[in-house]
């Protein structure tokens, strides 16, 4: 076990595709005390494997990797070792990505635009069981787990829609970002099997589109 003045270093695994940006950010890490690099991986695929060797403590997450994508490699990570925790480190904070890694289980969810000092608080955080969320995107997820509601809407929005365990396994893939094609792949159905379970779980869900879809299954705990 690595250690620096009696205190356990926190353990981290950085997952960036860029060699460059990763080769910088392992850099600053060999400076900062109290932190260790034990791996680096280019996609998601390869992080999902070494997150089962490694066993770090925290793992910084690309969403946009070859392979297997952030959100994916979240999902499988934390499915299999929920103690490992993800921080999001995303140079973008759309829609899709947020509720994503927010519904694969990501910890937290900051912007590359980051300074480094607020960073190293972040990790500090999240490794002592904390959340964290940028402004920018708690002020979106706020917008989209809060919208307003119409008098004619409130008896639908404030119901909790009886799902069917498939409707609900389409769901969980949907707010984790898979597209159509994906689920039919995983699922072993057809694409138009596929189209007619969102346009249901939509109609259930009284919303128009999937990130609602992604925002309300988070909020009323659907999946």
């Amino acid at each position: 076990m690595s250690e620096i003045g009696g205190d356990r270093l926190v353990r981290l695994l950085l997952v960036e595709d860029h060699p460059l940006m990763r080769r910088g950010i392992k850099g600053q890490f060999a400076l900062e005390p109290g932190f260790d690099v034990v791996g680096e991986a280019a996609d998601g695929a390869t992080a999902v494997n070494l997150a089962v060797q490694l066993q770090p403590d925290v793992i910084l997450m690309d969403i946009d990797l070859p392979v297997m994508d952030g959100i994916t490699a979240t999902w499988q990570i934390k499915s299999d070792r929920s103690v490992t925790r993800v921080l999001a480190l995303s140079a973008f904070d759309n829609d899709t990505q947020v509720m994503g890694m927010l519904a694969a289980g990501a910890d937290g969810y900051c912007l590359k635009s980051i300074e480094w000092e607020q960073l190293i608080a972040v990790i500090q955080l999240i490794q002592d069981g904390g959340a964290y969320l940028a402004p920018q995107v708690a002020r979106k997820v706020s917008r989209m787990l809060n919208p307003a509601v119409t008098s004619s809407q409130l008896s639908a929005h404030n119901s909790v829609p009886e799902l069917s365990d498939r409707e609900r396994e389409l769901l969980t893939l949907i707010a984790a970002g898979h597209s159509n094609q994906e689920i039919a792949q995983k699922l072993y159905l057809s694409l138009g099997t596929v189209k007619s379970y969102v346009r249901m779980i939509l109609n259930k869900l009284s919303v128009d589109d999937r990130v609602q879809a992604a925002a309300k299954a988070i909020r009323e705990g659907l999946i």
